[in-house]
């Protein structure tokens, strides 16, 4: 059995702090305590690894085995001549050196700005990339505002932490997938390419496992992105000739979320860090500072897994846990010894003064852009917010944790990172037809989502933090992942292109597999 240290007791109101402990920041601590190195993992591993796993057994342990091999190969030191790969001279006991910003193989995908351009695109996977980071995102949807359907997608919500500075967002994805959206017949970066695309009539592919039929019953084609090649499993272009992607990968988009660090540097040895340019969003001034990982989602569509697998990592500071009747308490963690004693929260203050907070100290709130509607109040981009944790971290995201960091060298940054959970298909069914429409199939996700209440709901605190209660990843992803359209694109006054629900009873859009990048990132 895995044993886990609870840093603290529940608190009530915005003023108090840990029973565990705490430094003039309210920040919790902990004694140190002996490691845990007993491997939950049915399948290794023993050791770190740069190699990008296939598909996990179907279990919530192997799933979560699955995306922390996932999380250690991405966070490779990325290969500088070879985008997208792992730098081949990168040791274990290299993995998380504090201070590298150097970028990691994730970080060496393509960004989505960078493919969904506003003039075809006409470059290939080996295109250089950035000297450096340039950050504009406030919201993970960019100028997409989702508000009229997804509550946490409205491009008017943006995460300030505890010091005042903004969270930025990035969006990456991998070779495949990269492949998919850019070698077709049709160009997948405009609405109009991808109506083409998603309404092809599809062949039949009889590529499933020796039986009778559902075996390739399906008209396969369409916006189907790709899972990798394996035995009993083909990957198709849209109009459903068998065809190979990339790495074989199955398909792969990255968000990251990045707070700006203090300027002495005194906190880079627990993130992993990032030189960038960020910009403001009002004056739309540029400056330079080293940004801090807060929150990394991974999305993947590999075989079998038809509603792709939907991983999210966070740091260990970024919030306490909201506990009952509105106080908060200290997250539960694995024992680390090699983890030094907190600072205090990322996005909370422990002593939280309702009269000198915009939001009143309320958790979660969501923000209000200035200036505000007739006789109502807003806040600045300024003012630091609340957030806490709604569902707790599992016993057993906390266990497959515990022994990867038993893996880590003892001054790697990502002694600092934990899962926070993984939902997936148990039941993944069929794949996706040729020509299909929303709503799209959940594959009976564990945890279940919003079906099964709050306590079932996954989310990122950096990158879902206002919707908590209310939707999982595949809740939002199945039902409102369509294609872009030539109407949609107009901006809507500020700047923000307004997407919203269909009437009732209108025909629903073509689905654009499960990723959002088609209705958010298109501009023509």
């Amino acid at each position: 059995m895995v044993g886990v240290v609870t840093l603290g007791l529940a608190v009530s109101g915005c003023t108090g702090s840990g029973a565990g402990g705490s430094n003039a920041n309210g920040a919790v601590t902990t004694a140190a305590a002996t490691p845990v190195t007993t491997n939950p993992c049915k399948a290794g591993p023993n050791t770190l690894a740069s190699t990008m796993v296939s598909s996990p057994a179907r279990d919530d342990t192997s799933v979560y085995c699955f995306a922390w091999q996932e999380f250690v190969a991405l966070n490779w030191q990325a290969d500088p001549t070879n985008p997208g790969y792992p730098n081949p001279k990168a040791l274990p006991a290299s993995f998380g050196t504090p201070g590298d910003t150097s970028p990691k193989v994730w970080e060496s995908y393509m960004e989505a700005s960078a493919v969904f351009t506003a003039t075809p695109i006409k470059g290939t996977w080996q295109a250089k990339r950035p000297a450096s980071k340039v950050l504009s995102r406030t919201s993970k949807f960019g100028a997409a505002d989702l508000s009229d359907i997804y509550q946490a997608g409205s491009g008017h919500h943006w995460l300030t932490n505890a010091r005042g500075d903004l969270t930025y967002y990035e969006i990456m994805m991998n070779r495949d997938e990269y492949e998919f959206i850019t070698t077709q017949k049709f160009d997948l970066t405009s609405a109009a390419g991808q109506l083409a695309c998603a309404s092809q009539p599809g062949k039949y592919l009889n590529d499933g496992p020796p039986g009778p039929p559902p075996r390739g019953a399906l008209m396969r084609g369409g916006m189907t992105m790709p899972e990798g090649q394996s035995n009993g499993w083909d990957d198709t272009d849209c109009e459903g000739n068998i065809k190979t992607y990339g790495d074989h990968v199955g398909a792969m988009e990255v968000k990251a979320s990045w707070t700006p660090l203090p300027a002495d540097h005194s906190l880079d040895y627990r993130y992993k860090t990032a030189i960038a340019e960020i910009v403001d969003p009002t004056t739309k001034a540029k400056r330079q500072v080293t940004v801090g990982l807060v929150g990394l989602h991974i999305a993947r569509k590999t075989v079998a897994f038809h509603q792709w697998i939907w991983a999210t990592f966070e740091q260990i500071d970024n919030t306490p846990d909201e506990a009952p009747g509105g106080g908060f308490v200290a997250p539960t963690l694995p024992a680390n010894p090699n983890q030094k004693p907190s600072p205090g929260y990322t996005f909370f203050n422990p002593k939280c003064d309702p009269k000198a907070n915009a939001f009143k100290c309320v958790h979660n709130a969501p923000p209000t852009p200035c200036p505000p509607a007739p006789g109502g109040t807003c806040q600045p981009f300024t003012a630091p917010m609340q957030i806490t944790r709604v569902t707790p971290v599992s016993a057993t995201a906390n266990s497959v944790t515990a022994y990867f960091w038993s893996l880590l060298p003892a001054k790697s940054v990502f002694n600092y990172y934990r899962l926070v959970g993984v939902q997936w298909p148990t039941d993944s069914g069929n794949p996706l037809p040729a020509g299909q429409r929303l709503p799209l199939p959940q594959g009976a996700p564990s945890p279940k989502g919003a079906a099964g209440g709050t306590a079932q709901i996954l989310a990122d605190a950096t990158l879902e933090s206002f919707q908590q209660t209310q939707a999982g990843c595949m809740d939002c992803h199945a039902n409102y992942t369509a294609i872009a359209s030539a109407p949609g694109l107009q901006a809507s006054a500020g700047g923000w292109r307004k997407v919203s629900k269909l009437a009732a009873g209108a025909q629903q859009p073509y689905a654009s597999d499960y990723s959002f990048l088609f209705l958010t990132e298109t501009k023509r």
